[in-house]
């Protein structure tokens, strides 16, 4: 039985993050501050002895990846499942989440949108065009699970969103923790299961 060690990291800062607007699956970019992040985070991963990183196609995922790589002379490894929430229609909005009815407001012409609190805290709730926090987790629980399989390495980096984070960081008993731009987390494969 193979014990495998697998870091799992958010990409660096986008403008999108600065300006609390959803992504989702848009493809926006790494800011300055998010390119400096990912410097931040590369330093950190130097002695971690990673030897692939396999990442989100989207490019604020992908370029963190990169600018690691860079660093550690890792190769990178581009997986579609570990793509952000499909977050639909609510993509590009700032959404606030109300308990009040008289403030509910979902016009996709704005760019703030108001909608039920309740509804938004709800994991199994699909925005219109989109996917729940709940199904987008189990296809990120299920990609780690094989990507850690059938990794030829026992030191592997993941690069991905905060969605697919929490999904993973839930599979580990750690709950749903907020998780800041270049975060990392280290998890333990045992051959069986993740361990934290």
């Amino acid at each position: 039985m193979t014990i495998k060690t697998i870091y799992v990291f958010r990409h660096g800062q986008t403008d999108y993050n600065v300006q609390k607007r959803v992504m989702g699956q848009l493809d926006i970019p790494l800011n300055k501050n998010g390119q400096e992040q990912a410097i931040e985070l590369a330093e950190k991963m130097l002695d971690k002895q990673i030897k692939i990183i396999y990442t989100s196609p989207l490019s604020r995922a992908k370029q963190t990846a990169q600018i690691v790589s860079e660093k550690i002379g890792a190769p990178v490894i581009s997986d579609n499942r570990l793509k952000e929430r499909n977050n639909g229609k609510l993509q590009g909005h700032i959404v606030h989440g109300t308990d009040n009815p008289d403030e509910y407001q979902a016009d996709y012409k704005q760019l703030e949108l108001f909608l039920p609190a309740s509804q938004l805290n709800d994991n199994n709730w699909k925005p219109d065009g989109g996917e729940s926090r709940t199904a987008c987790w189990s296809r990120a629980q299920k990609a780690i699970t094989e990507i850690v399989k059938n990794a030829p390495y026992d030191t592997i980096a993941i690069s991905t969103h905060s969605v697919v984070m929490r999904g993973i960081l839930n599979m580990v008993g750690m709950g749903d923790a907020k998780i800041d731009n270049c975060d990392y987390v280290k998890l333990i494969w045992n051959g069986k299961s993740f361990i934290h």
